[in-house]
């Protein structure tokens, strides 16, 4: 119609219903694509780059020629022993998914609208009032795409009346993250380190701006759940545990949630044509964590997976 506003809309790579992991009582999650951080242990790297990407699935491919035939762009080729596929020429157009026998192909990202996500989810809406849960925004990182993040926020929690939780790095301006908060009934948010040389090596980006970001949360009414993802490594020495340990408790954040890393995401990485950089087989600390934490006077949950 003439003179109807566009609603706002952004990208994201999933919209997973049914979910009981991210946030109280059974909630859709909806998967924001893009994140300023690099973490070696992410377990969606789809979710890093905020585009379109095609994902492989070698294992799953029948070398049927289907895909070579209808990629426009002669991304793909038969070869002995399978399929050849050069992601330079690749547009992640999406065309040699539809005739792929396997399922071995797949376009993570898809551009959705405000109103098309709202719809989706609120379908649900009596699933979230019996089990008291909502719509959690997750990713990748929601703040990447701030102004979409804000629209969506408005209609889920303002309009529809939906409990609404963001799951975030809090890598963002203090301003950007403030916006969200009216709109907001929890947020869940990471803490991975408290040295910023070490949070750099490991994620790419450091954290001054994320621990300024926790105590602003801290002081405001919106409810907060830190969650600590546990990396060989990375985070579960003593000294580490302490450190973290001892920001929780001087900031007030006394609930915390021990997110055990896992590599769950490894055939992801395979998909993407990335190398998952971590052992394994690595165990994290989880009790020696569990301990530590709770000797700071801080309430502690772990959850069986990032």
């Amino acid at each position: 119609m003439a003179g109807q506003k566009t609603a706002p809309a952004g990208i994201i790579f999933d919209i997973q219903h049914f979910s009981l992991h991210d946030g109280p009582g059974i909630r859709s999650t909806v998967f924001f694509k893009g994140c300023p951080l690099a973490c070696r242990w992410c377990g969606n790297p789809e979710s890093q780059r905020q585009e379109a990407q095609l994902m492989y699935f070698t294992q799953l491919c029948a070398a049927c020629g289907n895909c070579v035939k209808a990629c426009p762009n002669h991304a793909m080729s038969l070869a002995a022993g399978g399929v050849r596929f050069n992601p330079s020429p690749c547009t992640a157009c999406g065309a040699c998914v539809p005739g792929c026998l396997r399922g071995a192909r797949k376009v993570s990202g898809k551009r959705l609208d405000v109103r098309e996500i709202s719809d989706e989810v609120r379908q649900h809406w009596r699933i979230f009032q019996q089990s008291g849960g909502g719509v959690t925004v997750s990713g990748g990182e929601p703040l990447a795409q701030r102004d979409f993040l804000l629209a969506l926020l408005m209609e889920l929690h303002d309009e529809a009346g939906l409990s609404t939780c963001l799951d975030t790095c809090a890598k963002a301006p203090w301003p950007v993250l403030e916006r969200m908060l009216p709109h907001l009934d929890l947020v869940l948010l990471d803490i991975k380190h408290i040295d910023d040389e070490k949070h750099r090596e490991w994620t790419g980006s450091g954290n001054a701006d994320i621990l300024f970001n926790a105590r602003k949360l801290a002081g405001s009414r919106c409810a907060v759940l830190v969650r600590v993802p546990l990396i060989p490594g990375f985070n579960d020495a003593d000294a580490e545990l302490y450190d973290i340990a001892d920001f929780l408790a001087e900031t007030g954040l006394k609930r915390v949630e021990i997110m055990p890393c896992h590599a769950l995401g490894l055939g992801k990485y395979r998909a993407l044509g990335k190398v998952y950089s971590l052992p394994v087989t690595a165990k994290p600390r989880v009790p020696e964590a569990v301990d530590i934490l709770k000797g700071a006077g801080i309430e502690v949950e772990v959850h069986s997976m990032i």
